[in-house]
């Protein structure tokens, strides 16, 4: 691994805390502003996972709709097996046991895991890949962990844990990309960036847009348009 690409994990790694601080900072955030960041998150993600990570990955495998689809169910059971109660934003319900926020905490951490292997993995395919899913993966963490933050203080936990569970979610990140640095990478490029492309086009259409589109606000969907436009600018800046 690559020390640039070790920086990428770990930035990644550290904007979940910067998502809890977020939440930290004050009681209560204006709603059509989280659901703007939100769509702007999903419209880069999609882009990412659409443009670049799904057709690099037929390039390097026969079975990438496979890998792709395959990606896309893991992610969708680690949130409903694992977090009964789940959704991205402030979490207002009153009354959730203990138990919820602990369920949230495992199944945004064993994608965090995810997480930290599509950047490696697109790192070590091509480094404007890695730029690309490094941006995509840093605008979903902070969200990531302003959730993670938010559910377990609803559920009656207190700051030092909301930001602990924050925590975990980065780490967690960071041992799955310094794990797959580790695998004879040569091999699993392939099915990695299918599980990549998968597991970030779930996160931006089932998790992130549902949430944009609770409130029939232009700001948000605009937000969805503004955040595929930030990766063609992006792409035009790394000169493709």
């Amino acid at each position: 691994m690559s020390v640039l690409t070790f920086i990428f994990l770990l930035i990644s790694a550290v904007s979940n805390l910067v998502g809890a601080w977020f939440f930290l900072l004050r009681s209560k955030w204006e709603d059509q502003a989280l659901r703007f960041l939100l769509g702007t998150g999903a419209g880069f993600m999609l882009a990412v996972a659409l443009v670049e990570l799904a057709p690099e990955a037929h390039a390097q495998t026969k079975m990438a709709a496979l890998w792709i689809l395959g990606g896309f169910l893991l992610v969708h059971l680690f949130e409903h097996v694992f977090t009964p109660h789940f959704h991205y934003g402030q979490e207002t319900h009153a009354g959730l046991g203990a138990h919820v926020g602990l369920a949230a905490t495992v199944g945004l951490t064993l994608h965090s895991f995810l997480d930290g292997i599509a950047i490696v993995v697109a790192a070590q395919t091509e480094l404007r890949l890695g730029v690309l899913v490094f941006f995509a993966m840093v605008w979903h963490k902070i969200p990531d962990g302003f959730t993670a933050a938010s559910v377990v203080s609803a559920t009656g936990g207190t700051r030092r844990r909301a930001f602990w569970a924050a925590a975990t979610l980065g780490a967690a990140s960071l041992v799955g990309g310094l794990i797959y640095a580790a695998l004879p990478s040569h091999r699993w490029i392939g099915p990695a960036l299918g599980l990549s492309a998968g597991s970030l086009t779930y996160v931006a259409a089932t998790d992130l847009l549902p949430e944009v589109n609770k409130r029939r606000t232009l700001l948000a969907p605009l937000g969805v348009v503004a955040g595929a436009g930030a990766f063609y600018l992006a792409h035009w800046a790394l000169g493709l």
